[in-house]
């Protein structure tokens, strides 16, 4: 039983729930063995506790052993003990969302490439990125099959169903699409503009905290990109009493953490509940795309195009949940951030606003995205922050036939993650100063004749078949949501704000979460009139 067992663990990958499922029926068939017999059935279940508990132990022991060994696969990849051991080791230090930071260490230590699995590989090197164009997603993005439709996120069950999904998408993202969606991030970005004097006027320190308004902000204009602005959320005008906004977030924390240890996640999904704050959630998910199916929107919308692709109302449902958290929480992360590092800057801040004034002397007028796009700071401001902002880890399976990376071998099945944090403050790759917020070093003259700006390893967007299909939009955000905020206010901090410790307070999950508040006093510049255009 234990050969068998051991043969299977390492032979092909085991669903956590199954897995516990056969444990069961296994000590259950032991336990009726032991009530069959004569010397046993007085005390059967102690013994059938004893044995199995030697059965397991033995096991866990020769697992253990083999990892460890020279015959492991990946034996010759270095990396701590315990993470040879066993994904725990893994996962446990996910949840402090510091992950990139440990292994950015780890990688000082043991060099470009890490073992930090039983079977995955941390690499930190360009020379992986090209890799990614073949890789699928690895099992932490795996569906469970109580819930059998697919979405972006996930990794399909079928080979090509990501790719038809993303273009049925994709027109939503032409040049054509996004005009239809200009008018409306100009109206949700004004009304930004007045959320953040109402709420600062309404707190009794006189600050405003953006990053939730920036969150709330980013919501709506989202739900109105994929309703046509037919949603009913408005959580800059109501609040978000219900947590919204951080629904998705905790969902998406808890796959990119747990799922380092997929049998974990395959558990919780076999849970038959679903917390409170997601019942919500998707309960207003469902009435909102009914409603929106019943009525003509003000544009064409990512509802448009799923219908026109006849995708049933279901997997509708669950394309909106990723397109309302994929399109929200990162837009308002990275705009809290810019908005974080120019604060923390004040000469670029300056610089910033002299460029937008001479782009647009008229702060009420209207921004448009081509105008936005030629301005080489902002977008440099931008590149920075998300340079800087997203250590995201991103796990892949290398293909049959294995890989060839810097001349070092990796066997087929092995769990790869670039480590996108340390490329991209890496001295290889951007110079001088990486780990310093530089939004000059994106200008074609840089820091100087010796800059260096490899533009390739960012990885906020992720590469290959998976890479970001909204990028184009989320950029065109992050250019007016921070554009109209500095010509519209003059912004500082606090006193006591601690900027070291803001930065410090960064935690990566897959999506980003702050330790502290960005509380910020605005104040209208001078001249500046918004009552006409308010809506």
């Amino acid at each position: 039983m234990l050969q068998a067992s051991w043969a299977i663990v390492h032979q092909r990958p085991v669903r956590g729930d199954w897995a516990v499922l056969l444990l069961l029926a296994g000590f259950a068939v032991q336990y009726c063995l032991a009530l069959s017999s004569e010397e046993l059935r007085h005390h059967a279940l102690s013994a059938s506790i004893v044995l199995y508990r030697t059965y397991l132990l033995s096991l866990c022991g020769t697992t253990a052993l083999y990892r460890l060994s020279p015959w492991h696969p990946l034996a010759s990849y270095p990396g701590p003990w315990q993470a040879r051991v066993t994904s725990l080791w893994l996962t446990c230090r996910s949840l402090r969302g510091q992950r990139y930071l440990l292994l950015d260490n780890l990688h000082r230590r043991y060099g470009p490439f890490v073992r930090i699995g039983p079977n995955i590989l941390s690499i930190n090197s360009a020379s992986a990125i090209p890799l990614y164009v073949g890789m699928e997603k690895s099992e932490t993005y795996r569906r469970h099959m109580r819930s059998p439709g697919f979405e972006l996120f996930f990794k399909p069950a079928v080979t090509g169903q990501h790719r038809e999904r993303k273009r049925i998408w994709a027109g939503l993202f032409t040049a054509n699409g996004l005009s239809q969606l200009m008018p409306n991030l100009e109206r949700r970005t004004l009304e930004l503009m007045q959320c953040m004097e109402r709420r600062q006027s309404q707190s009794e320190r006189g600050l405003v905290d953006v990053k939730e308004v920036f969150s709330h902000w980013a919501f709506d204009y989202t739900t109105d990109v994929i309703f046509g602005g037919c949603n009913q959320f408005e959580l800059m005008k109501k609040g978000d009493p219900c947590g919204l906004a951080v629904t998705g977030k905790i969902a998406f924390a808890a796959i990119d953490t747990l799922g380092t240890s997929p049998w974990i996640m395959e558990l919780l999904w076999s849970l038959p509940v679903t917390p409170k704050r997601a019942d919500t959630m998707l309960s207003l998910i469902g009435e909102t795309v009914q409603k929106r199916l019943r009525l003509r929107p003000e544009f064409d919308d990512l509802v448009s195009y799923l219908l026109h692709a006849s995708v049933d109302d279901e997997d509708i449902e669950r394309d909106v949940y990723i397109a309302i958290v994929g399109g929200s929480d990162n837009i308002a992360v990275m705009t809290t951030l810019a908005l974080y590092f120019l604060l923390a800057h004040p000469d670029y801040y300056q610089r910033l606003r002299e460029e937008l004034d001479a782009a647009f002397p008229d702060p009420t007028g209207s921004l448009p995205a081509n105008d936005l796009a030629a301005l080489s700071l902002l977008n440099g401001v931008i590149n920075e922050a998300l340079r800087l902002g997203t250590p995201f880890f991103l796990p892949r399976i290398v293909p049959k036939g294995g890989a060839l990376l810097d001349n070092r071998f990796i066997p087929e099945d092995t769990i790869v993650a670039l480590a996108a944090y340390s490329q991209q403050l890496s001295a290889d790759n951007f110079f001088p100063e990486p780990a310093e917020f530089h939004p000059t070093r994106w200008l074609p003259d840089g820091l100087g004749p010796h800059t260096k700006t490899d533009k390739t390893v960012l990885a906020s967007f992720t590469f290959g078949p998976y890479a970001c299909i909204g990028k184009p939009l989320a950029y065109r955000e992050m250019r007016h949501a921070l554009a109209r905020t500095v010509l519209t206010f003059d912004i500082s901090l606090p006193p006591e704000f601690d900027v070291p410790a803001f930065r410090a307070g960064i935690l990566n999950m897959h999506t980003t979460f702050f330790k502290h508040k960005l509380l910020v006093k605005v104040a209208r510049r001078p001249g500046v009139k918004l009552e006409s255009v308010y809506c």
